[in-house]
């Protein structure tokens, strides 16, 4: 298990690293890769509801949720930024139009994710099955943290840098 936190830790790291790449701000890449850590909560309420064990594929599967949330997260937040800096939006009205704009693809993306997965979950193999449920679980759990946590943290960001 200590090395596969540690992979997992490197991995965070990579991402963290590429966001800030992108992004080219410390703060946006931070509150990315923050938020993606909140949908943890459901992977592991998604494991305590079937009563199954952390083990490797639950790993796998934390960082491919993981994943899919930072692109989720880059979705939101690149359009505020594009709001804000090309059409002149304020902080808050960019991260409210960008919550609501951008909920269409964001909920259909999760929604497929979280189905494509439940032949894993369905199937009761040993070694799938904890890998679809955190997927499941944290791919729901993020949806709501993406269209409504994401946007206010945002906006508050950016308020209390006096951006607003």
């Amino acid at each position: 298990m200590p090395q596969i936190l540690l992979s997992f830790i490197a991995a965070v790291v990579v991402l963290f690293f590429f966001l800030v790449l992108y992004f080219k701000k410390l703060d946006i890449a931070t509150l990315t890769l923050a938020a993606s850590m909140l949908c943890l909560f459901g992977a592991f309420f998604g494991e305590w509801l079937f009563g199954l064990d952390f083990g490797m594929t639950s790993v796998l599967g934390v960082v491919s949720l993981i994943g899919i949330i930072v692109r989720n997260g880059i979705i939101m937040y690149e359009y505020a930024e594009e709001l804000r800096f090309k059409k002149g939006f304020t902080a808050k009205a960019a991260a409210m139009e960008a919550g609501s704009r951008r909920m269409r693809p964001i909920f259909l993306t999760s929604a497929t994710t979280a189905l494509g997965v439940l032949p894993m979950i369905i199937s009761h193999n040993p070694l799938w099955m904890p890998m679809g449920v955190v997927i499941c679980f944290g791919v729901v759990l993020s949806l709501v943290i993406v269209l409504s946590v994401m946007p206010v943290t945002y906006w508050q960001i950016y308020r209390r840098k006096g951006e607003e």
